[in-house]
């Protein structure tokens, strides 16, 4: 059977009401020069729930790919539901996974959760999905959604890097994909600095975050049997676009490699980004890698390449 797995529908959801970051800075006190490092790093713009849940955001998102996509739900093998906020579950004895299987009647659906890696939970949950492709040859979709909402917007800052921005995502990931098929993926823990981008020591994280993503970024390249220049962009998350450009440089690619239009228009919407950067990309080349990226708090990281 094949065993060829890969994105074969995306959709996300972001919350109607948007804000800046200037007027955030006015509003939780920051000073002049906080700001002022968001807007060099990329930020202008962020979405907020007003509201909405993080299972209500979920909502949304799947059905925009179930319209989309007219997937029948006893077709679905698995829900992997993916978070970075422990605010973003249903408190126990309720299980997200298992109400989001409720509402949209996923009868034959397996389903669990995955945050243990922070922001680059849904790259490292697609790693798993694939294990689960290899080890039952009965599989054949699974259904990955992520979604994240900020309770208090004091606690939107990460430090000179980013604001978090509220948002969800849904992807269908079949076997024998003919489209966005997967063709190596990697992630690496450091087992340092659990606080990431909220400690203090941020400088030696920065520099351990930079040298990791280019190891990942070469790693997942060569056992693909690539080289560097055959990737046609890399779609990352939002956090500091100029550490992004420098790590170009040092890869020697174009700096318009790089799908950047989202960072200012969203924000960082923590296990979203690569995914809404996928739905939102438009030009990519039949035949050519491309890479998606994501980075959590705590040393995580995740590089998957793809075939369009």
């Amino acid at each position: 059977m094949n065993s060829t797995i890969g994105i074969t529908h995306i959709a996300f959801h972001l919350p109607p009401h948007v804000d800046d970051v200037r007027s955030w800075g006015n509003r939780t006190g920051q000073d002049a020069s906080t700001v002022m490092h968001l807007e060099r790093a990329g930020m202008r713009y962020y979405r907020t729930a007003d509201g909405q849940t993080a299972i209500g955001l979920a909502t949304s998102a799947i059905q925009r790919l179930v319209l989309a996509s007219g997937v029948a739900p006893h077709a679905l093998d698995c829900l992997v539901y993916v978070h970075t906020l422990q605010g973003s579950v249903a408190p126990p004895p309720m299980s997200l996974p298992g109400l989001l299987c409720d509402r949209f009647g996923f009868s034959n659906a397996e389903a669990f959760s995955f945050a243990q890696q922070h922001c680059a939970s849904a790259l490292g949950a697609l790693r798993v999905i694939r294990a689960m492709f290899m080890a039952r040859p009965h599989m054949k979709r699974v259904l990955l959604v992520g979604a994240d909402v900020m309770p208090l917007e004091s606690e939107r800052l990460m430090q000179a890097e980013g604001i978090l921005s509220d948002g969800a995502f849904a992807t269908l990931i079949e076997r024998g994909a003919t489209v966005n098929r997967l063709l190596a993926i990697a992630t690496h823990a450091s087992g340092q600095g659990w606080r990431g981008v909220l400690a203090n020591d941020e400088p030696r994280l920065a520099a351990q975050y930079f040298f990791t993503a280019r190891s990942l970024i070469r790693q997942i390249t060569h056992q693909a049997h690539y080289t560097l220049d055959d990737i046609q962009r890399i779609l990352p998350h939002h956090l500091d676009l100029p550490a992004w450009q420098r790590l170009l440089d040092s890869l020697e690619l174009p700096r318009e490699r790089l799908f950047a239009e989202n960072f200012a228009r969203i924000g960082h919407v923590t296990v979203s980004d690569a995914f809404i950067n996928l739905a939102d990309c438009d030009g990519l080349i039949p035949g050519r890698p491309f890479l998606l990226f994501a980075r959590g708090v705590g040393g995580f990281s995740a590089a998957a390449l793809l075939s369009r």
